[in-house]
């Protein structure tokens, strides 16, 4: 409920109370709709009171002209701002900077948070500085600079609005600690320094409630004023879309008059605030659609993260009807992209509040009850939504660890023993293998393969390939022909191994041992180049052009590669010499990307025995990584040294024997005591038939 709604009241009602009976009145307003899943075009909504869009003092933007202010707009008598702005949409790991936490879930100690705010990861090879720094070459992505690379998809509050202490930008008092400080500076990419940040410039992004709940909301529009550090109007940026804002002669936003009422408020329509709907989750997390058979091409400086890390499309359309990009093969694929999608559910069926009266989960085992709804709760969840939505467990993700395994899985709908007549040893079955295993047997679009760090080409960035493609990602006439996953083990929310179907994404990068972490992007390009432009090619250091360079001097994707030890020592040297690393290690890293979406049914599930009791079982099916893969340099899988690598082929191969050995899969492991023990089982028999024959024998001529 919004402070700004006309209720006429009749006396002081305690706040729970006025909560609850406005939704009740609009629940009798409202006019009867279709379920979701049956033939709606959009899921129920409720009609949301009238809204008057605020500035951070307070006042009516549409007189101002100020950036609207979300806690000012949602937050006091409506919402809790804080406690939703606490959650890890908001945070992404920044709630949950403890080292101890940390260790117990196995992410390395160089990691300030698990989350994306403070993790390092090998897409795009950076990380967020630690506070406490002396040493400027310490320093690599600031938090102001965090939010310009990645504020277009994490939505303010915690992270773009709080410093590294818990001191609230702008605020009387709020101060950094040292010249270093990582939330008051950035690095100068061109100077090579550490300089100040001025947040009273770029001001503050609040929590961007619109993101998710304005159906017409531009994501691209608040990446815009995020990446050009304008952080004070990425939220009002969010509604451009929506016909509130236009943008002006002078670049900026200006409110459009008709969209607001004569009082002052924001007309329904406009805003038409809402559940989260699929479009809104899609904007970050991947291509998502009711019923779409056009799929964009997706840029790969703007990630979404399900369909890019792990090729995953949520979309209701049989494959066989898309019309582009161009699926190879597609005639026969006449089934849905996603299951779940062609039924109507929508990300928030299993992604739901937590404390959402109408979608929480429930242990009840004295009633047998799993899912009930609790009507009391209902004043408080209007008050104080839980955003720490649902979740599973499934790599790589670490982040908000507290609430892993809250999400409403597939046993929580399907009754798998009474739906798998054909499968024997039942339990057995479910136990081992996660039910995506059978029900992912292929992914029909591109995802990522790889990207390399460790040698940069004369853009100042990685080599990054992908799978399931030929030709561009952005070309529609390039031929999707998609990919068979690999598969790993993993924890269960009852803690049991699983096996469950993967992408891996491969990366090379550079480990600062005697600082026990990765080194920076910045240090590896004042290694490999002497000049460092602001635009246009970047010149290789002489004795690169020499070591790596054909015959023409060019260096191109196939020379760009460590095939010699002489080429890894080379650039160490360049390490020591011109970045101050002293004792620099080249790295692989295999990181899985695990699937739980491009679900298909019964019909186009995996149902013989043979394919994972056979010699050529899919379980240890290699998956191909990067072709240009060094030799003899530490592999490491999930934060742990584990050699996953094979070479012995053509190309390297993901190699998960290791990781799946105490699985004993029938027709498939091998176990020498077993087999000795077969071996001697049979051995004994036949000379117990020998044996036998003989005494028969001997006692027939006696």
């Amino acid at each position: 409920m919004h402070e700004n709604h006309r209720v006429v009241s009749r006396g002081p009602w305690p706040a729970p109370l006025r909560a609850a009976t406005g939704l009740a009145l609009l629940l009798v307003a409202l006019p009867a709709q279709e379920p979701a899943g049956q033939g709606s075009s959009t899921p129920p909504r409720l009609a949301h009171p009238a809204v008057i869009l605020k500035d951070d003092a307070g006042r009516n933007v549409l007189e101002s002209g100020e950036p609207v202010s979300t806690r000012r707009t949602c937050g006091g008598d409506c919402h809790d701002y804080d406690f939703i702005a606490n959650s890890f949409h908001f945070q992404q790991g920044k709630a949950e900077m403890d080292p101890a936490l940390l260790a117990s879930h196995g992410v390395p100690a160089f990691n300030s948070s698990p989350g994306m705010f403070g993790k390092f990861s090998i897409i795009p090879n950076r990380q967020l500085t630690h506070s406490g720094i002396t040493d400027p070459s310490d320093a690599d992505m600031s938090q102001p600079e965090w939010l310009t690379k990645c504020g277009g998809c994490h939505t303010g509050g915690g992270i773009s609005e709080y410093d590294l202490r818990g001191q609230r930008f702008l605020a009387p008092g709020a101060a950094p600690a040292g010249a270093l400080d990582p939330s008051y500076t950035i690095r100068d990419r061109e100077k090579g320094q550490v300089v100040a940040w001025d947040w009273a410039k770029s001001g503050i992004a609040e929590a961007d409630c619109f993101l998710c709940h304005v159906p017409k909301a531009s994501r691209a529009a608040r990446k815009k004023e995020m990446g050009a550090g304008n952080f004070r109007w990425a939220n009002t940026a969010t509604l451009a879309e929506s016909g509130i804002v236009t943008v002006n002669a002078t670049g900026g936003f200006s409110y459009n008059r008709a969209a607001f009422t004569p009082e002052g408020s924001v007309k329904a329509g406009a805003l038409n605030l809402s559940d989260p709907a699929l479009e809104n989750c899609a904007m970050c997390h991947g291509f998502t659609a009711r019923n779409a058979t056009a799929i964009q091409a997706i840029q790969h400086a703007d990630i979404l993260r399900g369909t890019e890390k792990a090729g995953w499309i949520y979309n209701g359309a049989k494959i066989s009807d898309t019309l582009s990009p161009k699926i190879v093969g597609k005639e026969s694929m006449t089934y849905p992209w996603d299951a779940h999608a062609a039924k109507g559910l929508i990300c928030i069926d299993c992604h739901f509040s937590p404390n959402n009266p109408g979608r929480m989960l429930q242990e009840d085992p004295k009633k047998n009850l799993r899912y009930k709804p609790v009507a009391e709760d209902l004043a408080v969840y209007l008050k104080r939504p839980d955003h720490n939505f649902a979740r599973g467990n499934i790599p790589p993700e670490t982040v908000n660890v507290t609430r892993h395994n809250t999400m409403r899985a597939c046993g929580d709908c399907h009754d798998a023993e009474k739906g798998h007549a054909f499968l024997p040893y039942k339990s057995r079955h479910f136990q081992a293998l996660a039910c995506q295993t059978c029900h992912i047997p292929a992914v029909h679009f591109w995802a990522y393969r790889s990207d390399d760090w460790g040698f940069l080409m004369d853009t100042g960035t990685s080599r990054v390939t992908f799978r399931g493609i030929d030709g561009s990602i952005v070309d529609p006439e390039s031929d999707v022909t998609g990919y068979l996953p690999a598969y790993i083990p993993a924890p269960d929310k009852n803690n049991h191994m699983q096996i469950r179907p993967t992408n891996l994404i491969t990366g090379v990068y550079w480990f600062d041992r005697a600082k026990n972490r990765p080194v920076f992007t910045w240090q590896v390009q004042q290694a490999l180049f002497e000049q460092r432009p602001a635009e246009g090619e970047w010149k290789y250091r002489a004795g690169v052009v020499k070591a790596f360079a054909d015959k023409d001097g060019i260096i191109d994707i196939p020379q760009a590669v460590y095939d010699t030890p002489e080429k890894i020592a080379l650039v160490q040297g360049l390490l020591r010499q011109y970045s101050g690393v002293t004792d620099s290690e080249l790295r692989i890293e295999v990181a899985p990307w695990a699937m739980s979406h491009s679900i298909v049914g019964k019909g186009q599930a995996i149902r013989e025995c043979t394919a994972c009791h056979s010699s050529q079982s899919m379980l240890h099916r290699p998956m191909d990584l990067n072709t240009f893969l060094p030799k003899n340099v530490p592999v490491i899988y999930r934060g742990r040294k584990i050699d996953v690598v094979n070479f012995e082929g053509k190309e390297p191969a993901f190699d998960n024997r290791v990781l799946l050995q105490s699985f004993y899969i029938i027709g498939n492991s091998r176990s020498p005591w077993v087999e000795w023990f077969g071996w001697l089982s049979v051995a004994s028999a036949a000379l117990f038939s020998i044996l036998h024959g003989i005494l028969r024998l001997l006692k027939g001529r006696l």
